[in-house]
C-alpha cells in the first residue's frame, strides 16, 4: 500500500470570531492577554469586563457562555461583555509553576511543593495596571464592573483579593477554590471585610463528587488514596464555609454545590450561572 503525501502546509487554525492577543511582560516573565471584544455597540457606560484566570484553560468556554447569553439577553439577563483571559504561553491547560506563584501570598499551609510561591501582590497590580490598561485601550469599558473569574488555585486567588484588596474589582466568582492552601487566612480576612461603598455580588461553586469519588472513581485501585486526599481538602466543605463568610461581609452572595460534577466538569455548569448572578443579579 503506498504511504499518503506529506501535506506540505497545514490548513489554517480555526479562530473564535472577536477575539485578539496581546503580548505582555509581568512580574514573572511573558503573559498572553486574549481579548474577546463583543461586536454589538457598547452600552453607556461601557462594556463590564470578565477577567479570567486560567485562560489556557476555559478562555473559549466562557467567552461562548458569554456570546450566547448575550443572544437572548432579556433572558438571561447577561448583556454583551469583554472576557479579558490571562493566558500562560504554551499549550498545557494549566501552568502549575506559574500559577503557584502568581495565585498564592506563600506556601501552603500544610502541604509542601515543588515550585516557588508568594507572588500574589505583584501579579494583583499587573492585573490591576498593564492588563487593565490594555483593556481599556481596546474598547470602552465600564470600570464599576470588573469580575475576577478564578477556578481552582485561582479560585483561592480570587478569594484572597475579595478579603484583602475588596476594592480591585466590582464583582468575584471562585469556582472549586482550592481553600486548602491557607483557609486561616481567607478566614481571617474575609472576618475582617468591609464594604464603605458599593456592596460586590459574589459567586462560590463546586461540584459534589470534589470531596467525594465518582462511581467510576469509587471502582479504582486508587479509590482509597483519592478518597482520602479529598476528604482532607473538604472542598465542598470549604467553599461553602468560605459563602457563609464572604455573606456574613454582608456581600450578596451565591453558593451552589453542583450534583454529579467534579473538579474538572463543574467548570462550565458554574461559569454559566455566575455569570447570570453577576451581571444581572438573578
Amino acid at each position: 500500500m503506498a504511504a499518503r503525501p506529506c501535506v506540505a502546509e497545514a490548513p489554517p487554525p480555526v479562530t473564535l470570531p472577536g477575539t485578539e492577543e496581546h503580548i505582555l511582560q509581568g512580574p514573572a516573565g511573558e503573559y498572553r492577554l486574549w481579548l474577546s471584544i463583543p461586536q454589538a455597540p457598547p452600552p453607556p457606560g461601557g462594556f463590564p469586563v470578565l477577567y479570567l484566570l486560567d485562560a489556557n484553560a476555559s478562555f473559549a468556554t466562557l467567552t461562548e457562555i458569554a456570546r450566547q447569553g448575550a443572544v437572548r439577553a432579556g433572558a438571561t439577563g447577561i448583556g454583551a461583555a469583554v472576557v479579558a483571559g490571562i493566558a500562560y504561553p504554551g499549550e498545557a491547560p494549566y501552568h502549575r509553576a506559574r500559577r503557584g506563584l502568581d495565585y498564592t501570598p506563600g506556601p501552603p499551609a500544610e502541604e509542601a511543593v515543588p515550585y516557588p510561591t508568594g507572588g500574589r501582590d505583584a501579579f494583583l497590580a499587573f492585573l490591576r495596571g498593564p492588563v487593565t490598561a490594555r483593556v481599556t485601550e481596546r474598547c470602552p469599558v465600564d470600570a464599576g464592573r470588573r469580575v475576577l473569574i478564578g477556578h481552582s488555585l485561582a479560585g483561592f486567588f480570587t478569594l484572597d483579593v475579595l478579603a484583602r484588596d475588596p476594592g480591585a474589582f466590582s464583582d468575584y466568582v471562585a469556582i472549586s477554590p482550592s481553600v486548602w492552601w491557607n483557609r486561616a487566612r481567607l478566614e481571617d480576612g474575609l472576618a475582617a471585610l468591609r464594604f464603605p461603598g458599593r456592596v460586590p455580588r459574589v459567586a462560590l461553586g463546586v461540584g459534589e463528587w470534589e470531596q467525594g469519588l465518582t462511581p467510576r472513581e469509587a471502582a479504582s485501585p486508587e479509590a482509597a488514596r483519592t478518597a482520602e486526599r479529598r476528604g482532607r481538602r473538604a472542598m465542598v466543605d470549604g467553599a461553602r464555609q468560605m459563602a457563609e463568610h464572604v455573606a456574613a461581609s454582608g456581600a450578596e452572595t451565591r453558593f451552589w454545590c453542583f450534583p454529579e460534577e467534579n473538579h474538572g466538569s463543574v467548570l462550565p455548569v458554574a461559569l454559566g450561572r455566575a455569570l447570570r448572578f453577576v451581571l444581572s443579579g438573578g
